[in-house]
């Protein structure tokens, strides 16, 4: 008797998982949301101040960021400029440093803007890097940043909701894969401190300070 039980409870479990509907796949605003979740979007409203050196060859600025008074102080070969990030930016230092603090902040928290005004959320079919799936978030945008026509795809691994690969597809000029690497958390916020193209170093992040409430 207790063997025709079991047989029976080895069908029962066998036929429940032949109906066991598969997980539906995120929506993008949910995808984007773990993204950001994953990064510390819960603690970045808190963060007063960022300072980080933004290194690709053999070049380097360093930035001073006041989050909470929306400038950027930025330092290349000891000379120092500032632009206040909400504008004007009449100088040709102050457009410099804007500029500056554009490129370089987007490639630190990228993960931290997914969700911001202006940004176009879509998702695409999963796709498979070096053995690993991964969720594809694309970024498109509205007239917002000083290169709008740009657009990204965002690979995000499902276990840890952090990107690992991104594709930035300029308006002019080929597609290129940069993978993000070597994630710290600092003060809550985690970032990733190397990009690499081709498995070449592309660009490092070093010096990093967040300072929160």
């Amino acid at each position: 008797m207790q063997l025709v039980s079991m047989a029976l409870l080895i069908v029962s479990l066998s036929f429940g998982s032949l109906h066991r509907q598969p997980a539906s796949p995120p929506s993008a605003d949910e995808l984007a949301a773990a993204v950001m979740k994953a990064s510390g979007g819960d603690v970045w409203p808190k963060v007063t101040h960022v300072k980080f050196t933004f290194v690709a060859g053999k070049g380097s600025r360093a930035h001073d960021w006041d989050v909470k008074n929306h400038t950027d102080t930025v330092t290349v070969n000891g000379k120092s400029m500032t632009a206040k990030l909400t504008g004007p930016h009449n100088t040709d230092e102050a457009k410099k440093a804007f500029g500056a603090w554009t490129n370089d902040s987007y490639w630190l928290m990228a993960p931290l803007k997914v969700m911001d005004p202006g940004v176009k959320r879509s998702v695409k079919p999963d796709e498979t890097i070096d053995g690993k799936a991964y969720h594809v978030l694309h970024l498109a945008f509205e007239s917002v940043g000083m290169t709008p026509t740009d657009q990204y795809n965002l690979f995000v691994d499902p276990d840890s909701n952090l990107v690992r690969h991104w594709d930035y597809i300029p308006a002019k000029g080929e597609s290129r894969r940069f993978s993000w690497d070597e994630y710290q958390d600092f003060s809550g916020v985690k970032f990733s401190t190397e990009h690499k193209i081709n498995g070449q170093p592309a660009i490092k992040f070093t010096g990093i300070e967040v300072s929160t409430d």
